[in-house]
C-alpha cells in the first residue's frame, strides 16, 4: 500500500508541476500578448497625434495665409482711398487763391496724401509692420506716445461718428439732423511726422 500511495503522489507531485508549467507558459504569452496590444495602441496614438499636428499645421498655415491676403487687399483699398482724398486736396489746393493761408496746409495734406498711398502700394502690410516694429525698437517712448495719441484720435472720431450717424443720445432727443464733428476730434499733427 505505501507503493501505491507513494505512486498517488508521485502522479499528484507530477500533475502539479504540469499543472504550473502550463499556468507559468499562459502567463508568458498573456505578457506577451499585453505589451504586443500596448505597443500597437502606442504605435497608433503616435500616429493620430503626428496626423493631428500636420493637420493643425495646414489650417494654421491656411489660416494665415488668408488674413495676409485680407490684409493687403484691404491695404491696396486703402492706398486707392487715400490716393483719391490727396487727389481731391490738390484739387481744391489749385482752385484756391494763390495767397491764401490755407493753401499750403491742402497741398501739404495732398502731398502727405499721395506719399503714404504710394508706400502702401509698394510696402504693403508687410512692410507696414516691419517699419512699425523696427521703430517701436529704436524709439519705445515715441511708438507708446504717438500709439496712445491714436487711440484718442480713434475714440473721438468713432464718437463723433456715433453722433453724425444720429446714434448719439443729444440726436435722438431733439430729432435734429446730422452734427458737425466737434473741435476735439481734430487729429493734432505729430512733430516732424512727414516732412520731406
Amino acid at each position: 500500500m505505501s507503493e501505491m500511495a507513494n505512486a498517488s503522489t508521485e502522479r499528484a507531485r507530477q500533475a502539479g508541476q504540469t499543472a504550473k508549467q502550463e499556468a507559468s507558459a499562459t502567463a508568458g504569452q498573456a505578457r506577451e500578448g499585453a505589451s504586443e496590444v500596448v505597443g500597437t495602441a502606442t504605435e497608433q496614438a503616435k500616429a493620430v497625434t503626428g496626423e493631428a499636428r500636420a493637420q493643425a499645421g495646414a489650417m494654421a498655415g491656411d489660416l494665415r495665409s488668408r488674413v495676409t491676403e485680407e490684409a493687403e487687399s484691404q491695404a491696396r483699398r486703402g492706398a486707392q482711398v487715400m490716393r483719391e482724398w490727396a487727389d481731391d486736396l490738390s484739387g481744391l489746393a489749385q482752385k484756391a487763391d494763390t495767397d491764401s493761408p490755407a493753401k499750403k496746409l491742402v497741398v501739404q495734406a495732398a502731398d502727405r496724401g499721395h506719399r503714404a498711398a504710394d508706400y502702401l502700394d509698394s510696402r504693403g502690410v508687410g512692410g507696414l509692420v516691419g517699419d512699425l516694429q523696427d521703430f517701436a525698437r529704436r524709439r519705445p517712448g515715441a511708438f507708446l506716445g504717438g500709439a496712445v495719441l491714436a487711440g484718442f484720435a480713434v475714440g473721438r472720431l468713432a464718437k463723433a461718428g456715433s453722433k453724425t450717424n444720429g446714434s448719439g443720445p443729444s440726436a435722438q432727443s431733439n430729432g435734429s439732423g446730422p452734427q458737425a464733428l466737434p473741435e476735439e476730434a481734430a487729429v493734432p499733427e505729430l512733430p516732424g511726422y512727414g516732412e520731406a
